[in-house]
């Protein structure tokens, strides 16, 4: 295991700094992207009780019976809404996770639904009974949104562009929000099946951890780093999708998921994702040099990799 930790970064100081330390936290951001890929965000906004309501409404869904976890499945299409059974991830001639989760998908109106009703991802959100539950899920999507938008903003400053520029092309995002449980794993399996190495597939992740720990992030030179929890803390990632925008600029790490803690181990990460039809062109973000990546569809990419990485999606 690599001695090197991840960045911490206080994020309070952009929230409501003056221009320089704005301007200062930016700087921290991109160094942090470039060079990890993953920095823990200090002072996020999140409130303590959102996110302990989320934990817990997390313990209660993967409590219940299994014809009722199943219940609430998305019943439309390809979809990152509702509950995905263990073993789903998994890519050809590998061995899958052993995990299962449930997600939220941003909520759209009747019309929006109507029009985007053959398009991946876009679905209603499938929710048990229990009203409480849907009720403490939502508020943590929606705050774990809204720090996200903030970082996104902080990212763009980063690279001199507008501060909206990438929140300006999720009016309409696919961003889903995930529920994870990790059955405990025997100590001994210690390339840690609960999430295989992999890279996200977004432009950026938000991850909430609980005590467990597990998670491991790939060094520029190939080791290893523990990324314990940090209290009070997010994880942010960087995905797929911005490592092509920026032109290779940011960094999209490898990351896995051990654990054996002996614990039941709970993660929520939110995934942020573009509008669907969104353009990601590198050509767009000045300073990049010679471009490496072709312009892509930003939807058409994330589920080309969800059909290589999820066997309901191959059926």
């Amino acid at each position: 295991m690599s001695p090197e930790t991840i960045p911490a970064i206080d994020f309070s100081r952009y929230r409501y700094g003056a221009a320089e330390e704005r301007a200062a936290v930016a700087r921290q951001i991109n160094q942090a992207c470039r060079n990890y890929g993953f920095f823990y965000l200090d002072q996020h906004g999140i409130p303590a009780d959102v996110i302990t309501n989320g934990f817990a409404a997390a313990q209660e869904f993967f409590a219940l019976p299994v014809e009722q976890r199943v219940a609430c499945k998305a019943t439309t299409g390809r979809q990152n809404r509702g509950y995905q059974p263990m073993f789903d991830t998994q890519r050809e001639g590998e061995a899958p996770d052993v995990k299962e989760s449930f997600d939220m998908g941003y909520p759209l109106d009747e019309a929006a639904l109507a029009q985007l009703a053959e398009i991946p991802f876009y679905s209603r959100n499938a929710w048990p009974q229990d009203p409480g539950f849907r009720w403490r899920v939502e508020n943590l999507y929606f705050s774990m949104l809204q720090c996200g938008q903030q970082v996104l903003r902080a990212m763009a400053e980063s690279l001199d562009l507008d501060t909206n520029f990438f929140v300006a092309r999720c009016e309409q995002p696919f961003t889903n929000m995930r529920l994870v449980h990790y059955p405990p794993q025997p100590p001994a399996l210690e390339e840690g099946i609960g999430a295989r190495a992999h890279t996200d597939k977004g432009l950026i992740t938000l991850l909430l951890n609980d005590a467990n720990g597990g998670l491991h992030v790939q060094s520029t030179s190939g080791d290893w780093i523990d990324a314990p929890p940090r209290p009070g803390a997010l994880i942010i990632n960087v995905g797929d999708l911005l490592t092509r925008w920026t032109n290779g600029r940011f960094r999209s790490a490898v990351h896995r998921v051990v654990n054996i803690s002996g614990n039941e181990r709970f993660s929520i990460p939110q995934f942020h994702h573009l509008d669907y039809f969104a353009k990601v062109d590198p050509a767009d973000i000045p300073g990049g040099g010679d471009t490496a990546y072709e312009p892509i569809q930003a939807g058409e990419f994330v589920a080309q990799g969800f059909r290589r990485d999820r066997k309901s999606w191959r059926n």
